[in-house]
């Protein structure tokens, strides 16, 4: 089967021969000029120890830039784990990711020059930069599974694309009672809800089947904290340690996977010390946790003085036999040293 060139990557990416696949999703780095290396030492840890056949990076992946020369020096340094080990990588942005300085625009041209990195910026038409599909194949270049890439945005003052509302979204939205979280994080776009739905069908149309998949996206959702508060019927498992920042305004994208029905799994980071997960409404969701020693909850002088026992990542491990069962887990620096 020959995909649609939207669909192709520099690396196709197949299941073995064993018929397995492992994804290793790590998030917030943070990745700070001069503050590198155990960021750097702790992901490449993870690295070889779980031998992942395709590596995540979800979210505020550097930080602390002021201009291009600055970003290109930290995106070499936390693409080289990837690069050194020629094991594809993808990304999608957070919330500290985009700088007035370095528009995402730029960031993610650089990162697709790096020839390990199978990250697209998307449709030109979509809010933000790295809307995409990424096809994990059989032996006869057949979609079996596949992971959606979504870009969830920043803040209400640093939108990559102005909302168009005449009025105070800190007054409208971020009233004294919220829905969840006391915070202004923007929202997936309804153009990228819609994006995802088409390109789902017409992979459905092209394959004669649905995909199997899981979606990742740095800012988690409010169906996140429906989970949360059904703890013994969602089968919670994992850490909750941190108020959830979700977005105040449903973006609707749990509600198009939901309906659609080939979207099993869907993963957040932001959250640094949150890594919990569960079933809800048939799909898997939760926390990646963070890896990086530069964010807040990570730095050595933490209350409770234990943080490393939650550095670490998470891997999505995939049969190719039976792709619609995702078995994942939370995976951490300090048991592979």
């Amino acid at each position: 089967m020959r995909l649609p060139d939207a669909f192709q990557t520099k690396h196709p990416l197949r299941f073995r021969e064993d018929g397995g696949y492992r994804i290793l999703m790590m998030s917030d780095a943070h990745l700070k000029p001069g503050k590198e290396e155990r960021t750097l030492r702790a992901m490449e840890t993870l690295m070889d120890g779980v031998k992942p056949d395709l590596v995540l990076l979800n979210g505020d992946n550097v930080s602390a830039f002021s201009n291009a020369e600055a970003f290109d020096a930290l995106l070499a340094l936390l693409a080289a784990p990837m690069e050194e080990r020629r094991i594809p990588w993808a990304h999608v942005f957070g919330n500290h990711d985009q700088t007035p300085e370095v528009p995402k625009a730029y960031q993610e041209a650089a990162y697709e020059r790096y020839p390990w990195c199978v990250s697209k910026a998307g449709p030109d038409d979509l809010p933000g930069s790295g809307n995409y599909f990424l096809p994990i194949l059989n032996e006869k270049d057949e979609p079996v599974f596949g992971v959606w890439g979504i870009d969830s945005q920043q803040d209400f003052k640093s939108q990559t694309v102005p909302l168009s509302y005449p009025g105070d979204l800190y007054w409208d939205v971020m009233m004294p009672s919220p829905i969840v979280s006391y915070s202004d994080y923007d929202l997936i776009r309804f153009e990228q809800v819609m994006w995802y739905w088409n390109t789902s069908v017409a992979l459905e149309k092209l394959c004669g089947r649905k995909i199997p998949s899981l979606m990742m996206f740095h800012i988690p959702l409010i169906e996140f904290h429906g989970m949360l508060l059904n703890a013994h019927r969602t089968k919670l498992r994992g850490e909750y340690n941190e108020r959830l920042s979700t977005s105040e305004i449903n973006s609707g994208i749990f509600a198009a996977a939901f309906q659609r029905g080939d979207v099993r799994a869907i993963f957040a980071g932001h959250d640094h010390i949150n890594t919990f997960d569960g079933v809800y409404c048939g799909i898997r969701m939760g926390f990646d946790g963070s890896i990086g020693y530069e964010g807040y909850g990570a730095r050595d002088n933490d209350p409770g003085h234990d943080r490393e026992r939650l550095r670490g990542g998470r891997i999505f491990d995939i049969s190719q036999s039976d792709p619609w069962n995702i078995r994942t887990e939370m995976v951490f620096v300090k048991d592979y040293q």
